[in-house]
């Protein structure tokens, strides 16, 4: 990555959260000032991607950037919900997209979703965003840190974030 004052980034995403998550990681290894702008984008995958439509998602975010914007770098982020082993899991899937289209992926490790999440979406033929939903809000928990409600508090979102940009970013370090 270039250590230029004038490097640009642009975030396919107007989420707090996601964008403090690429300050964060950036800080860490970039050693040069930066700027960063969020950027709202649509993923073209359903609200909660499964499978390849989380990758898929991140990719779209990081190409409208790319294809709307000018900057040097380019960051799409995409969670979603994806089934290895029997399991279900939710990871996350960053991809950072250069000036020149060179395109780089990483993803964090995966969170299982908890049984009893399991039962009521099948219960109540609920998706799992409005059962986390619906959970963070009896709980008065932080909106949409999926990884906190499957762990009871334990675990946040902020770790899957930080770790599927840095596996993005240290492919280009």
């Amino acid at each position: 990555m270039s250590y230029s004052s004038d490097m640009k980034i642009i975030v396919g995403s107007m989420s707090k959260l996601k964008n403090d998550c690429v300050k964060s990681v950036l800080s860490q290894y970039i050693k040069g000032p930066f700027e960063i702008n969020a950027v709202a984008t649509e993923s073209g995958v359903p609200e909660t991607p499964y499978g390849k439509q989380i990758m898929k998602g991140a990719y779209n975010r990081a190409m409208y950037c790319k294809d709307t914007y000018t900057s040097d770098y380019y960051i799409g982020i995409e969670g979603g919900l994806v089934r290895r082993y029997g399991i279900l899991y939710e990871e996350t899937w960053a991809c950072i997209v250069t000036k020149n289209e060179k395109k780089y992926l990483g993803y964090s490790s995966g969170l299982s979703v908890p049984k009893s999440i399991l039962a009521t979406m099948k219960q109540n033929d609920l998706s799992y965003a409005k059962v986390v939903k619906t959970i963070e809000k009896e709980r008065n928990m932080k909106a949409s840190d999926t990884w906190s409600v499957c762990s009871n508090g334990i675990l946040t979102r902020t770790l899957s974030l930080e770790e599927a940009i840095r596996n993005a970013l240290i492919q280009i370090l």
